[in-house]
This record gives structure tokens, sequence and C-alpha cells, in this order.
């Protein structure tokens, strides 16, 4: 069987639209990704400086990640989440300062991921009542967020015995969601 120059033409002309149409689908893909910023519940914890040294204190927070992203679009739910980062953390005191703390960090795991990561730390301190940690944004943090509950540990070392310091963390989170 023969194929005549016609077929061959309208062959070639129907595989290029198949592949056109295909890497057009995939940069539409693209274009329906919703960047978003995510803040869990403010973090609750107390700084324990009964002894001077590196203290490590906890917080878990409950919170459904799949809901806060169907909030803003109904079409993504937390199996959508292409990558998840962290934008920022801040600490804040209740009655004290960060003067002469050092070697501040902040890690997480989820019920999802048990394994702590790494998400932000500040070599120095200051004096204000609120630190900013500079986040790790290199880590993408999508299989932790496919969770409910989330425990995050801060460390920091104070060169002096102080009274028990209540604080709030704030970690903002961004998200990238979209078609799978």
């Amino acid at each position: 069987m023969k194929i005549s120059n016609a077929n061959k033409v309208s062959l070639f002309a129907m595989l290029a639209f198949a592949v056109l149409l295909t890497s057009s689908c995939k940069k539409l893909d693209n274009l329906v990704k919703v960047n978003l910023e995510l803040q869990m519940a403010q973090v609750p914890f107390t700084i324990d400086t009964s002894a001077a040294g590196t203290t490590t204190n906890t917080g878990t927070v409950h919170f459904d990640v799949d809901s806060a992203i169907k909030s803003n679009n109904a079409s993504f739910g937390v199996g959508n989440i292409k990558t998840a980062t962290i934008d920022s953390v801040v600490i804040t005191l209740t009655g004290a300062t960060f003067t002469g703390v050092t070697n501040t960090g902040a890690s997480f795991y989820s019920d999802a991921v048990s394994t702590p990561i790494t998400i932000a730390a500040n070599a120095t301190g200051s004096t204000s009542s609120s630190l900013t940690l500079s986040p790790s944004t290199t880590v993408d943090l999508t299989s932790y967020l496919k969770a409910t509950s989330f425990t995050y540990t801060f460390t920091s070392t104070h060169p002096q015995v102080l009274a028990p310091i209540p604080a709030n963390a704030a970690v903002y989170f961004h998200l990238v969601v979209g078609p799978n």
C-alpha cells in the first residue's frame, strides 16, 4: 500500500497538531498554577532560661492545610502542592528582649513526616522583642504539609539565667499549587 504525498502531508500535519496540543496543555498547566502565602496559627512556646546555655523549646499546632488551600482556590487541595518553602519565621517575646541571645534556629516535623527539618536560623541575637530568622528557602516541605499536626522546635543560646520567657512564633510558607 502506497501513501500519497497528500496523505503524507495530512499525516504529518496531524502529528504536528498532536505535539502542539500536548505542548500547549503543559503550558496551560503552568498558567493554572497558583502561588499562596500560608501562615499557620501562632505557635506558642516558653523559652526556659533557668540555666545559661542552649535551650530547646517546642510548640505544636493543628492546622488543616487542605482546607486552607481550598479556601483560596476550590479546584486544588493538599495533593496539588507543587512546592512548599519557608518565607519567614518571626519569633516575638512577651515582656522580654533578645539581648545576648545567639544561635537561634527553628525546625519542624509533622504527622506526615516525622524527621525534623531545619526551616530557619539566625546566628546572632537582637535587642528587640521580635526576631526574624533567616529562612531555609532551598528545602521543599511539600511532603511535610500533607498533614494536620505540626511540631515546631526552637533553639537558642542564652548567656545568663533569666525567668522563663513566653514567646510566639509566626511561620510563613510559600506554596505553589496546580493541577497534577
